[in-house]
């Protein structure tokens, strides 16, 4: 720090002028490359400031390290593209830290600047040094002042000033996390009331429950779009929907590959409920060794399952003979559970296809410091030969740059595989009937049972997330593929890249352990939905492409490198026009028309060959043995 300047000193009538101090200049500071355009700036700007923070209050930060990021991109590139020479080339895990980690000299530099400000070193490795301390000694450390904020009724600790680092490291720091933190949680939301459904109502028809989708004409319903709506199966089962998108008959199952499943919470009742639901519905459990969970030490256990529980159970449909790997999260390491989840998989090589159903945030998000570590771990996913799909979100899609919601991340880190929903008809025999974009309109059945309420179509409900990235450009292999009005000036990343079902009217059967009103734990089998089950469906298949061809590594430019006809090309179906297809559910007594491919309130719009709804289409046979091995 500067020292004031001296003065001039009168003593004994004499004027003495004092030498001329020699001041130690402070080292020049860079600012954090993977911070730029993305640091918590959504935090300070738009939420309450309420005052500096308490300098003795405690930090704990991530300086994840950047080792030789250019060739490790470079790399990942070359073994994806199988127009290079490189194609398949992996590396281990050894050898991936060994050729493009940090050095252990470099690892020392940053935790002696880090000790030198002050701060305690918790761990220190190739891919972190992790420090602790107070806020007064984060600020110097970082180059910023604190500030309290409340950002929707969420009490938040950040840094008001850009983050910083001294120039001698400034080549080594990637990223750093933690210097954002909740300091509380958000008050509690009242429940919402019942609403009309408390009403009198007319007797409601039943659900006759068919087996498959197209032959059971709910003529005791009122009519839709001038004829019958048909009565929707309660839930396909995973034979069916195997069927349907021409797996059965490959004779895959995805035996020698194992899917990981990221997961943020130690749900302990999902291996008994995925072999309880194999069991009751002529389905194979998983054998001894088959399932493993990954779990920390200290990990509180969660006796209902959900999210995660459906994952394992969706990519087990699709690949019964594949071993599943558990990996459960937490933020002991990092302060990110689903980064921890990612690092754990990649560091030991845990899977060779991987699913997320997890939104870490939009693009920039809630946690946009962590994004240059997630991309830093998916390319080294690449390197290693291991495929990693996310869901693209359930909540239609846009892009800020067009005033609509911004798409999803991870699912928009053009390192992944990005997977849309769809609304899936299986006919009879378990044929492929049609496709159709995820996102519906429902109408209710009118108290005196005459009519649907409100009128059709009816209000908006969820929808399948896709859209254009603000943050990250096209990359290599949507070029020429993606049409110029999708993708922008200049070109963008955008998603999904391929689709599987998701419209939990019309979806997958799961068994899950949950609690009932009571409180009390019960076993149930109901319908799975979202881009959460689409996927991990997709994993599934892809275990199946692994099983055939091997490795695949980061799998987008080889799915986008096949002929367009090998997927299901998606189709909308507006309201009003002749193909327009409508169907009926049953839920706790109440009726619901469903009218799907609806985007009336969304920004997604269909275009033929890809689009932003369900990307290059769902999966078919012909897929599937596109990877086969040549001889």
């Amino acid at each position: 720090m500067r020292r004031p300047r001296a003065g001039i000193i009168l003593l004994a009538s004499l004027l003495i002028v004092p030498a001329a101090p020699s001041f130690a200049a402070e080292p020049p500071r860079v600012p954090v490359r993977g911070l730029d355009g993305t640091r918590s700036a959504h935090v300070v700007q738009d939420g309450t400031d309420a005052g500096p923070a308490d300098p003795a209050g405690q930090v704990t930060a991530q300086v994840f390290l950047d080792g030789d990021s250019r060739r490790l991109a470079g790399y990942a590139r070359a073994v994806s593209d199988p127009r290079d020479p490189r194609y398949g080339h992996f590396l281990s895990p050894e050898q991936t830290r060994a050729r493009f980690g940090p050095s252990q000299d470099r690892i020392d530099a940053v935790s002696a600047w880090l000790r030198g400000s002050g701060l305690s070193i918790v761990s220190a490795g190739s891919r972190a040094v992790v420090a602790q301390g107070t806020v007064a000694a984060a600020a110097e450390a970082f180059g910023t002042r604190f500030h309290n904020y409340t950002y929707y009724g969420t009490p938040f600790r950040a840094a008001v000033d850009p983050v910083t680092v001294p120039a001698a490291v400034g080549p080594d720091v990637l990223t750093v996390t933690g210097l954002t933190a909740a300091t509380g949680s958000r008050p509690p939301v009242p429940p919402p009331g019942t609403g009309s459904r408390t009403a009198a109502r007319a007797a409601v028809p039943v659900s006759p429950c068919p087996d498959h989708y197209g032959d059971t004409p709910a003529t005791d319903l009122p009519a839709a779009y001038g004829r019958p709506a048909q009565w929707a199966p309660c839930g396909y089962t995973p034979r069916q929907v195997r069927d349907a998108y021409g797996i059965t008959g490959t004779g895959l199952t995805g035996k020698g590959v194992t899917i990981g499943i990221i997961s943020i919470g130690n749900e302990i009742n999902t291996l008994p409920d995925a072999n309880r639901f194999a069991a009751e519905h002529g389905e194979p459990p998983f054998a001894p060794g088959q399932f493993t969970a990954h779990v920390p030490p200290g990990t509180r256990p969660e006796e209902a399952s959900g999210e995660f529980a459906m994952d394992v159970q969706a990519a087990h449909a699709m690949a019964p003979g594949a071993d599943i790997a558990f990996v459960v999260g937490s933020r002991a390491r990092y302060g990110d559970d689903v980064l921890d989840s990612i690092v754990q998989i990649v560091d030991r090589h845990l899977a060779d296809v991987v699913s997320g159903s997890i939104i870490v945030g939009s693009t920039p998000g809630y946690a946009p410091d962590a994004v240059a570590a997630y991309e830093r771990a998916f390319q080294e996913a690449a390197v290693e030969g291991i495929t990693f799909t996310f869901a693209s979100g359930d909540s239609g899609g846009g892009s800020t740059d067009s005033g609509g919601r911004s798409v999803e991340y991870p699912a928009s880190s053009p390192w992944v595989t990005a997977v849309g929903g769809t609304t899936l008809a299986i006919g009879p025999g378990n044929s492929y009937l049609w496709e159709i974009g995820w996102a519906t309109d429902e109408a209710s059945l009118s108290g005196d049972g005459r009519s649907w309420d409100p009128g059709l179509p009816g209000y908006q409900g969820k929808a399948s997330g896709g859209g254009t990235s603000t943050v990250f450009p096209q990359p290599f292999y949507q070029r020429g593929v993606v049409p110029a009005s999708f993708a922008g000036s200049p070109p963008m990343r955008t998603l999904p890249d391929v689709a599987a079902l998701a419209d939990p009217d019309l979806c997958l059967l799961v068994g899950e352990t949950g609690y009932d009103l009571d409180g009390s734990l019960s076993y149930k089998v109901g319908n799975g939905g979202g881009t959460s089950l689409s996927s991990p469906a997709f994993a599934g298949v892809a275990a199946l492409l692994v099983q055939e061809h091997g490795p695949l590594g980061f799998a987008n430019p080889a799915l986008y490198a096949r002929p367009l006809p090998m997927y299901h090309a998606i189709r909308d179906n507006p309201a009003g026009t002749p193909d327009t297809v409508a169907f009926a559910v049953e839920r706790r007594g109440f009726v619901d028309l469903i009218t799907p491919g609806q985007y009336a309130d969304s920004n997604l719009v269909h275009a033929p060959g890809y689009d932003t709804v369900t990307g290059l289409g769902s999966p078919t046979r012909r897929l599937i043995d596109s990877f086969r091995r040549r001889p």
